[in-house]
């Protein structure tokens, strides 16, 4: 069994950090800002999306954009906490023999975050935004994984909290494990980690 896991949502609680360094960025700028309507918008998007829908709209450079946020948000790495039974449940993979692996589309500030939350040494390989990987839903990166560690697609399962979490693994070839996105015939999902022990997963 191998868990390929997304990172923001999933293993870490980093959606107020992200949030709140957003809001910042749209202070600065003097941009209308919704907390809610953000928080849909990169749930049901992303980040990247939303700096670059926000350079267009309001004729702002999006490097200077996703610079102002890479440094607003690492600033704010000891606000980043565990979700949920996370170290619980990696102890767990862990006796059972399961492999994990991350791909995120965090740069690698996931490294700190990962190391200060003392919960790298779970994982065999962390693939973030500056391995250059196209982005999800594009399934590269995962198939750079299931190849170099020559995992098998129907023991392998990719963890997340969105409907792109979905996607890649239906791109990728793998089923999914989701704690927002309904059950299907490709996805199960799950209100907590934990629930994954009760699972019957091949």
């Amino acid at each position: 069994m191998n868990f390929i896991w997304d990172l923001d949502g999933t293993l870490i609680d980093s959606y107020p950090v992200i949030l709140q360094s957003l809001e910042e960025i749209f202070n600065l700028f003097e941009i209308p800002c919704q907390y809610n309507e953000i928080r849909a918008f990169i749930l049901d998007k992303s980040v990247v999306s939303l700096l670059k829908q926000t350079s267009t709209d309001f004729n702002i450079p999006y490097e200077e954009l996703k610079f102002d946020f890479s440094i607003r948000t690492r600033s704010k790495n000891d606000q980043v906490i565990l979700m949920d039974h996370v170290i619980k449940f990696l102890d767990w993979t862990k006796r059972e023999g399961i492999e994990n692996y991350i791909y995120t589309h965090k740069s690698d500030n996931a490294l700190s975050i990962l190391s200060s939350l003392k919960i790298a040494e779970y994982f065999s390989e962390v693939i973030t935004s500056s391995n250059g990987f196209r982005r999800k839903p594009d399934a590269e990166a995962i198939d750079y994984l299931i190849t170099k560690y020559k995992l098998l697609k129907e023991e392998t399962y990719y963890i997340g909290d969105r409907i792109v979490d979905v996607n890649v693994a239906i791109n990728a070839g793998i089923k999914s494990i989701n704690l927002t996105q309904p059950s299907s015939s490709y996805n199960v999902n799950i209100s907590g980690l934990t629930d994954i022990l009760n699972l019957k997963l091949t």
